[in-house]
């Protein structure tokens, strides 16, 4: 399954994103602790581009058998910043969050038009494997 979609550079409009994103992800079969993990994630990812990025934003979600990517597209070539999590302070969690529950991420810096600079932002999650049957 792979779906896209434009993301609004509104805040107030994430929560409109993750609820696109939990649909797909829904539809494509995946248990509910998978689920769970990856619209936490997207909605980490997705705050991030809206808050720190500029437009075009773009959601892409990529499932098959072995594991989901998730990539945000965006306007900028300002990398992401894994912060350490300081107790008091509210938000800076979003790539800790990232780094700590997805199988893997990076960013990949490319052109968003000829001469402007954009980056993807992409994280995988691994999906469990399934147990086998016992003999019969």
């Amino acid at each position: 399954m792979l779906a896209e979609t434009d993301i609004a550079p509104d805040v107030a409009r994430v929560a409109l994103v993750r609820h696109w994103a939990r649909e797909r992800l829904t539809a494509a079969g995946l248990d509910e602790p998978t689920l769970d993990v990856l619209v936490l994630l997207v909605s980490e990812s997705v705050t991030n581009a809206v808050v720190h990025a500029r437009p075009p934003l773009v959601l892409c979600l990529d499932v098959d058998a072995e594991r989901t990517r998730v990539e945000v597209r965006d306007g900028t070539s300002a990398k992401p910043v894994l912060l350490q999590s300081v107790p008091s302070q509210p938000g800076g969690r979003g790539m800790m969050f990232i780094d700590h529950l997805s199988s893997r991420w990076g960013t990949v810096a490319h052109d968003a038009e000829v001469g402007k600079p954009a980056k993807t932002v992409w994280f995988e999650l691994a999906h469990p494997a399934t147990p086998a049957l016992p003999p019969s």
